[in-house]
């Protein structure tokens, strides 16, 4: 049988279009393939370079397949998505509005306006561009699962403001317990936003108050933590909170912000006020003397510094208690501690790679306690820490040469002695040295 020659370019028109289009699939799966592996990597241990070079893999889809409407939307979505958890809300508003206006066909387009709106509403302060998204949500899809949060927007705002406070207060941990820094960051704006807005709302305010300041002292804020607390006992003396908020000042006074006059103000109004309180030795606490006080937390840090079970130290136990050490030392320069106190603050910052504080504290006991007999410890070890870690070479040689005066004699001068003969040198020449001597 003939095939004519239309015939026969039809069949080969159709051949084509059959390996350009599997092609096309192909490299559209290629780079879904790729999308993916970078998502698990993002979720698993996001780094700078993993979420830029995800950032650029969205793009590069959108760009060369943009009659692809679904995943078009879905990755602009997730966009804003990435943007969002860095906390850049004007770029996560940008990739939205991108999905929306290119791929409004997608299913997730919905799903963008709300997020958008929210975005609007609560991060961006453009609450006439918050309404319209919501009302277009609210009017062409009702049933959508985001809808709620857009007809919440048409309500009270006190009313509002709760319900997303305990929307984010339900999500504020992980699965093991751990509070989310994104989350706990916007959950402390709104519980500001709140009790700025409704002062005469004497349940949830100071309540709002009270979580702000435990908020802030988890992200390491206690001045700020202080000020929420100091807030509660100025405008709202009746709550339920003020006692539990005097003992939590007084920590914050006494732990954090040096004031221990404040601190003891605050425990003796919380014993006149609550004689039967179940915390009470707790409050008696700060009416021991400040030295011992000061001997009994630094007691409290030095247990705390590494987790049981675990080789690691707990950075923020370490600056606590370099703070403590630091803050003896100024009180009581001659106490029995003081000297000893400021050889183990020096240990502690080297051990958290803060060598220059390391050898600021090393440098301190040395010069301020010559008599103390780990005195030339902390100097070679200021040496080494200059040498080594710092790579101040001209440094170490003055502590060496310093060391060599002073301690001619010590146990530690060979030490010193080998370090001056070879400072400078590489690893590989003074193993070869002693090659050559063997």
């Amino acid at each position: 049988m003939k095939i004519n020659i239309n015939m026969k370019i039809r069949i080969f028109l159709l051949f084509v279009s059959a390996v350009v289009l599997f092609a096309c699939d192909s490299a559209k799966n290629n780079i879904n393939q790729e999308i993916s592996k970078l998502e698990t990597e993002v979720e698993e241990q996001a780094t700078a370079q993993s979420v830029s070079n995800l950032f650029a893999k969205y793009e590069q889809f959108v760009k060369e397949y943009p009659d692809d409407a679904e995943m078009g939307g879905r990755y602009m979505y997730r966009s804003a998505g990435l943007a969002y958890r860095a906390g850049n809300y004007q770029k996560a508003a940008s990739y939205l509005e991108r999905g929306i206006n290119d791929f409004p066909k997608s299913s997730i387009t919905p799903g963008s306006r709300v997020l958008l709106g929210s975005l609007y509403d609560e991060n961006l302060n453009q609450p006439d561009k918050a309404k319209t998204l919501f009302q277009y949500v609210v009017d062409n899809h009702p049933d959508h699962e985001g809808a709620d949060r857009a007809r919440l927007f048409f309500k009270p705002e006190d009313v509002k403001l709760q319900t997303l406070i305990g929307q984010q207060e339900e999500i504020l941990r992980d699965e093991n317990n751990n509070i989310k820094p994104r989350i706990a960051a916007d959950l402390y704006g709104k519980y500001a936003a709140y009790a700025e807005r409704f002062p005469d709302d004497k349940t949830n305010a100071p309540n709002y108050l009270f979580k702000s300041g435990e908020l802030l002292s988890y992200m390491n804020n206690p001045a700020a933590a202080a000020k929420s607390y100091e807030k509660i006992l100025s405008d709202h003396k009746d709550s339920k909170v003020v006692p539990d908020t005097r003992l939590l000042l007084a920590g914050i006074y006494d732990d954090h912000l040096n004031k221990s006059e404040d601190a003891l103000e605050q425990a003796k109004i919380f014993i006149s006020e609550n004689s039967g309180h179940p915390d009470l030795d707790k409050a008696k606490y700060y009416l021991k003397p400040e030295d011992e006080r000061l001997n009994t937390r630094i007691t409290e840090l030095e247990a705390g510094l590494s987790p049981e079970g675990s080789a690691k130290i707990d950075l923020a136990v370490a600056g606590k208690l370099i703070r403590k050490y630091e803050t003896y030392v100024k009180k009581y320069p001659k106490g029995n501690n003081a000297a000893n106190y400021l050889y183990k603050a020096g240990e502690v910052a080297r051990s958290t790679n803060n060598a220059r504080k390391a050898v600021e504290l090393l440098e301190r006991v040395y010069s301020e306690y010559r008599k103390y007999d780990k005195a030339p410890q902390a100097l070679f070890l200021a040496g080494f820490i200059y040498e080594n870690d710092l790579r101040d070479l001209d440094k170490a040689k003055e502590i060496y040469e310093s060391f060599m005066k002073e301690y001619p004699q010590h146990e530690l001068a060979k030490s010193v002695e080998f370090s001056l003969a070879n400072l400078g040198k590489p690893a590989d020449e003074i193993i070869k040295s002693f090659e050559g001597k063997e």
